[in-house]
């Protein structure tokens, strides 16, 4: 068993270099995370045994950060949550939550603003875009919940407070590609229903 939890370990580690060689940080960048592993290992925030260091998590988030899709926009879409609680594993479930709210925030506003730019190019009225796209987007939650529910763990550490309890950070990301996709679903559902109330509209008016 000591041998497997070893091998684990070894085998996170090497996931996390591998991910990490993807993009050369800038000696700009270096300081900023060794400045960040200062500031959070000074406030008390440590990792489980076997994890990833402090530097290794906020390098590896830090190359997330600046990694750039082939039109410039960013890669990832990212999310930090933080909670205290008496035991651990039910903080980190409840700092996860945080975040992953906040990935959905994110989302909805990236893909309320895709659709009313579609809908103005198609010659809406900014009026009739703003409604429709908040519409649709409304009735997306749960294709947005599901993108998110497998997200990429970038920080996960922790610290003991003096009352006993403890505080859990994380912080995720997921791909942008994902939100191309529900952008697409978006779009499309926006113009079928804006096509919908305008048949609706020639058959009130035909009564």
């Amino acid at each position: 068993m000591k041998t497997l939890k070893i091998f684990a370990t070894l085998l996170m580690l090497f996931a996390f270099t591998t991910s990490m060689n993807a993009q050369v940080l800038t000696k700009a960048q270096e300081k900023a995370v060794k400045k960040d592993v200062k500031k959070y290992e000074k406030e008390g925030w440590k990792v489980k045994p076997g994890s990833p260091t402090i530097a290794m998590q906020l390098t590896k988030s830090y190359q997330m950060v600046w990694e750039k899709t082939a039109d410039g926009a960013d890669q990832w879409i990212m999310g930090e949550g933080s909670s205290v609680g008496t035991i651990y594993d039910a903080a980190r479930t409840q700092a996860m939550t945080v975040a992953q709210g906040e990935i959905a925030r994110k989302m909805k506003t990236d893909l309320t603003a895709q659709i009313e730019q579609d809908l103005a190019n198609e010659q809406f009225s900014q009026q009739e875009a703003e409604s429709i796209a908040q519409t649709v987007v409304n009735t997306m939650g749960r294709s947005v919940d599901q993108s998110i529910s497998r997200p990429n763990s970038l920080i996960e550490m922790y610290r003991d407070l003096p009352n006993g309890n403890v505080e859990v950070l994380m912080r995720l990301a997921i791909s942008s590609a994902k939100l191309d996709s529900l952008a697409k679903e978006a779009i499309e559902k926006a113009r079928r229903d804006y096509l919908q109330k305008r048949i609706d509209e020639v058959k009130n008016k035909n009564k």
